[in-house]
């Protein structure tokens, strides 16, 4: 994982700060965008002097770094990392793991959003750490595709394909807000995991007769 340079020694204390940076940040950042927001403005917003502030980070390109990493870590909270409950992990498990992935793009739409749209702009430097942020979680989520292949169920012909397809539905309701607006959030969710669990060849276990 892609580390941010710190002047403090106290991993706690850097947490904490990074915190408040991070909250204060993505609010300035979704509604000013990230060219006209100051470090000044960033500053006062978190609560931090200017002194402080640059104590936790070097620029502003450090900061939307973090809040990418933020982002991500969250995501990656919920698929896990235990290879070894991976290997215990069922079509179910999937299912739910999807849901409650696309619930939590719900809470995080606006911070998704400012992240698409200044990622991948003019700052190079920042697009290769975001990449390499990315990757972790993508092959964590092409190894969970890969098992499922090999065990023979799912259909997937290219996993790591495959996972960069999944991960971008998941993120739909977040880069089509403004055309998906009036549909209820649950309805939305049971369509794309149900167009995924489809896609991968997951089928619904069929209800008792009665």
């Amino acid at each position: 994982m892609v580390e941010v340079q710190s002047n403090i020694k106290n991993q706690e204390l850097v947490n904490k700060r990074r915190r408040q940076i991070i909250e204060a940040s993505s609010k300035l950042f979704f509604e000013k965008g990230f060219d006209r927001t100051t470090m000044r403005e960033i500053s006062r917003a978190s609560g931090l002097t200017m002194g402080s502030l640059y104590d936790y980070v070097r620029s502003k390109d450090d900061i939307l770094v973090l809040v990418y990493k933020d982002v991500v870590e969250r995501f990656r909270a919920i698929i896990g990392e235990n290879t070894e409950a991976w290997n215990q992990f069922g079509p179910e498990d999937i299912e739910q793991m999807l849901r409650r992935s696309m619930r939590q793009i719900y809470k995080l739409s606006k911070a998704v959003q400012l992240l698409y749209r200044e990622s991948w702009s003019k700052r190079k430097n920042v697009h290769l750490q975001m990449r390499e942020i990315d990757r972790g979680y993508v092959e964590n989520f092409t190894r969970l595709l890969s098992r499922g292949k090999a065990r023979g169920e799912l259909r997937v012909q290219h996993p790591g394909v495959t996972a960069d397809i999944v991960l971008l539905l998941l993120a739909l309701p977040a880069l089509r807000e403004w055309s998906l607006s009036q549909v209820k959030p649950e309805e939305v969710i049971d369509t794309v995991v149900g167009f995924i669990m489809q896609g991968l060849g997951i089928k619904k276990p069929s209800p008792p007769a009665a």
